[in-house]
Order: C-alpha cells, then structure tokens, then sequence
C-alpha cells in the first residue's frame, strides 16, 4: 500500500471515529453531562488536520517532502491551529445564531476557557500525530 493511500485510510478511520462518538454524545446529552467529552474529540480532530496537513503537502503535492522534521511539524502545528480556529468560530456562530444558546451580547464567561482549551487539544493531537508520522517515516527510511 502506498503512502497516500495509507494517510487516506487513517483519515478515513479517525473521521469514522469522530462522527460515532460525536453521535453517541449527542445522543446520550453527554455534551451536557460529561464535562470531558469533547477532549478526545479534539484531540482527534487535531490529529485527523494534522494527518490531513501531510496528506495535501507531502502525499498529493509533495510539496514538504524534503523538510526539515522541525519545519514540517510546526508548518503542519500552524496548519492545525488555523482550522481549530476557524472551527470555534463555526462553533460560537451555531450556539449564538443556529442553537440560540445564548445572545451575541451576553455570552456566558467560561466560553473562552473551553474555546482556549480547545484549540490547545486540537494543537496536541495535531503536534502528536504529525510528531508520530514523522518518527514513522524516519525509522522506515533509516532500514
């Protein structure tokens, strides 16, 4: 199996991974219930962008193939970080204007500490993810 299709399989998995667990949890209120349970959901997800990051840049495009192992993991950090970002902002804009959970102007507090400990999950799973691939792929090319 080749590296594309190989990176193609593991998103595969993880997005399978994210949609069942995100459907239990809604399901089950475990949103509501389960103070913890979007950790592993972003950790996952910023594994899945970071898997992705390698995916566009080095498996279709080859255009990091030759990076530096610092480069490519804080390009690829970057990369997770930007979509974390944009997904909190989808976040913030289906709770104000799609949920009604709470008005523009009178958004509760902690909201800003679960969008800050999302993105540091979302950048742990990503900086883990691509960290592991790159330890892979050196250990492969070093036999």
């Amino acid at each position: 199996m080749t590296m594309k299709n190989t990176i193609a399989l593991i998103l595969l998995v993880i997005v399978a991974a994210i949609a069942i667990m995100h459907y239990l949890a809604l399901w089950n209120d475990w949103y509501g219930t389960i103070w913890w349970i979007d950790i592993p959901l972003h950790l996952l997800g910023g594994a899945f962008v970071g898997i992705l990051f390698l995916y566009i840049f080095l498996a279709r495009r080859n255009i990091v193939g030759n990076a530096d192992a610092i480069f490519l993991i804080v390009l690829g950090m970057g990369f997770v970080a930007l979509v974390g970002v944009l997904w909190e902002f989808y976040e913030f804009w289906a709770d104000v204007w799609f949920f009604h959970k709470y008005s523009m102007n009178e958004f509760p507090g902690w909201i800003h500490a679960d969008t800050l400990k999302d993105l540091l999950n979302d950048i742990i799973g990503g900086t883990f993810a691509l960290a592991t691939f790159r330890a892979l792929t050196r250990s492969r090319n070093d036999r």
